[in-house]
């Protein structure tokens, strides 16, 4: 008894000690993928993913009577300010947004969209959300923009987007911004497919109204009144 149990000590032992040893040369070892995003040159066939997402919400947007609108000011960090392009040093960063969600019935092919601006650090930001219903490819389609300048400017001229976003399931996001001076004149059609469907929802939801009149509410907002004197 006293030496099948040593003897099974033994093979313990030397089981732990294999598994913590180091692989030998040649030894096959876990592979780990790292997805990397090209968003100035996507590969063609992300592009026709982005093309197709993009063909299913084109159309004319009609909700159900629910919606939720909010607002608020939010106290950025200095990393945080930063990421949104304050300067260095500039330190905490007031941001005032506002957010409009509207729902879709229940045979359309979207559950709800989400429109939200924000600003801080003199840049406005916009972000349309389109959520898409049973979907085995495409989750959500983010439109967005980032300029320098009031609300009440982006949303009355209908600033162009500059970043097209599709988060897939189980699937790596897929990207398309803009990128300076790169040529990306063969993904014109597809900027111009996502600026048409943001300058309608933004029509659909009243943004040139909403967004002046929440921002107006917010206390002390200097942006609240440029933005309610221009509409």
């Amino acid at each position: 008894m006293l030496l099948r149990t040593l003897c099974a000590t033994i093979l313990l032992a030397a089981a732990a000690l294999a598994q913590d040893a180091p692989s030998a040369p040649g030894a096959p070892t876990t592979k780990i993928q790292v997805n990397f995003l090209n968003p100035c040159h996507p590969a063609e066939p992300d592009l026709e993913v982005i093309g197709r997402a993009l063909a299913q919400v084109k159309e004319r947007p009609s909700f159900t009577p629910d919606f939720e609108i909010s607002r608020g000011l939010t106290i950025l960090s200095e990393a945080e300010a930063q990421a949104a392009g304050a300067p260095p040093g500039s330190g905490a960063t007031p941001s005032t947004w506002v957010r409009i969600r509207r729902e879709f019935p229940e045979k359309a092919i979207l559950t709800d969209v989400q429109y939200s601006l924000s600003v801080e650090a003199g840049s406005t930001s916009e972000v349309l959300a389109l959520h898409l219903r049973d979907s085995r490819e495409v989750l959500e389609i983010l439109i967005s923009d980032s300029v320098t300048g009031s609300p009440a400017e982006v949303v009355r001229v209908n600033t162009p987007p500059e970043r097209i976003r599709i988060e897939r399931f189980g699937k790596a996001s897929i990207v398309l911004a803009r990128c300076g001076a790169l040529d990306q004149a063969a993904y014109e059609p597809i900027f111009r497919m996502a600026a048409g469907i943001f300058e309608k929802y933004r029509t659909a939801m009243a943004v040139r109204t909403v967004v002046a009149a929440e921002l107006a509410r917010l206390p002390g907002a200097g942006e609240s009144k440029t933005a309610g004197a221009n509409h």
